[in-house]
């Protein structure tokens, strides 16, 4: 086999698949994936481990796919962490420059203050980063290193989870016999998967349509500035289909899948179907159902989707300086009509983001399924690559280590 030294392992462990991805650098610097595993999230219910067995057998065989897939066997794999339990909040805080110039320093100092405050307790930082500097009252502020100064505050967005669910995610994943390197929150791996460099300038929300949950993180001049989870998903629209037609629950996601729409369309009521009820047999009893009946049941849940997704957007305070873009991800956005249903509700301009900047051999085909794997990765080798050329250190302690402190998304990744 060979070496795994060159290749970077991630693990996206989702609400209803987990998905490892193994890649490495070609000899023109790009990104090429060698190995993908795609395995039910059985033990993990809404992000969250719900059962070690369940989760670590399902972790392992994800892993072991992708190891078959590439011939190489790893030892260490970043990974994702996504659900409700994840915060991301803004904070802000100052210090005085002793030295007359700005050093990293100064910085680190600032977010060790701010990592002081009572609210850490119990929770592991997973993501931080100054996303604004003011130096002497003078705000708009790129990068302060170097700059004179006598006071420096700086607006933090900071992503925490709680430490007994980091701590699950950890032991899962160390059950395989593999060590974790990051884990990272998987609102700021999609982003970074499938946003341009325009969008992640001037602002567009990334919404990510898992099974059980639904997520929502706003990205600005380079910067992850907002995120919320909502526990809904594509797999309650499944249910609800399956439970009004009598049939069963894979039957209802192939219908779904096949013949979905978020909006309705004239000839619906024209187009109908047969399917076997829950309780088929040898007499071959199948439920007649149209487009239209379709449309009916998922409307109100898409709806609901629209109505939940303003709602946020506004109350994260950056709907007036964002721009209007709204990249979908996640198994459920390639729902037929919802560009047209978000425009409507939204007004704001929409596409699928499908992962960027790879090459794959394999028979696999990569898509919006695999964007938090996939942005783990691009984010990853970029680091390691900042790392490489400057062998900068960021003078942290291990327990406030966190995932980006330099706004390096903006000043370093395109």
């Amino acid at each position: 086999m060979s070496s795994a030294s060159k290749y970077l392992a991630s693990l996206d462990i989702g609400s209803s698949k987990i998905c490892c991805i193994i890649a490495t650098k070609d000899k023109n610097e790009i990104v090429e994936v060698v190995g993908i595993g795609y395995n039910e999230a059985k033990g993990v219910n809404n992000g969250i481990i719900s059962d070690f067995s369940l989760a670590t057998k399902s972790i392992s065989n994800c892993i072991s796919e992708a190891e078959r897939q590439a011939n190489i066997k790893i030892d260490k794999i970043n990974i994702s962490a996504s659900s409700k339990i994840v915060t991301t909040r803004l904070f802000k805080k100052n210090v005085n420059i002793l030295d007359e110039r700005i050093e990293e320093e100064n910085i680190n100092e600032t977010l060790n203050l701010i990592m002081k405050d009572t609210y850490f307790e119990g929770k592991q930082t997973l993501h931080a980063a100054p996303i604004s500097y003011t130096i002497d009252g003078a705000n708009g502020i790129k990068n302060p290193i170097g700059m004179y100064g006598s006071y420096l505050e700086i607006d933090f967005v900071i992503s925490t989870m709680g430490v007994n669910h980091y701590r699950n995610y950890i032991e899962c994943v160390t059950k395989c016999n593999i060590d974790i390197d990051q884990v990272i929150f998987s609102g700021l791996a999609s982003g970074v998967a499938v946003l341009n460099e325009n969008e992640i300038s001037l602002g567009s929300v990334v919404l990510d349509l898992g099974a059980t949950t639904t997520s929502l993180s706003i990205f600005s001049n380079g910067n992850l500035l907002f995120s919320e989870v909502i526990n809904f998903g594509g797999s309650n629209i499944t249910e609800a289909i399956a439970r009004y037609f009598g049939i069963s629950f894979s039957e209802a996601e192939k219908i779904k899948i096949m013949h979905a729409s978020a909006i309705e369309h004239s000839s619906d009521n024209n187009i109908s179907f047969e399917v076997p009820s829950i309780n088929f047999d040898n007499n071959e009893k199948f439920v007649q159902l149209s487009k239209k009946d379709l449309h009916k049941i998922i409307k109100p849940y898409v709806e609901n989707i629209m109505k939940w997704t303003k709602l946020v957007i506004n109350k994260s305070g950056y709907d007036k300086t964002i721009s209007n873009q709204l990249v979908l991800t996640g198994g459920g956005s390639q729902l037929d009509g919802l560009s047209i249903l978000i425009k409507n509700y939204l007004n704001f301009n929409s596409r699928i983001g499908f992962p960027k900047e790879f090459k794959i051999n394999l028979e696999n085909t990569l898509n919006p399924c695999h964007s938090v794997a996939l942005g783990i990765v691009q984010s990853i080798f970029k680091v390691k690559e900042q790392e490489k050329k400057q062998d900068f250190n960021i003078l942290m302690t291990k327990k406030n280590k966190f995932s980006f402190l330099r706004n390096w998304m903006s000043e370093k990744f395109y």
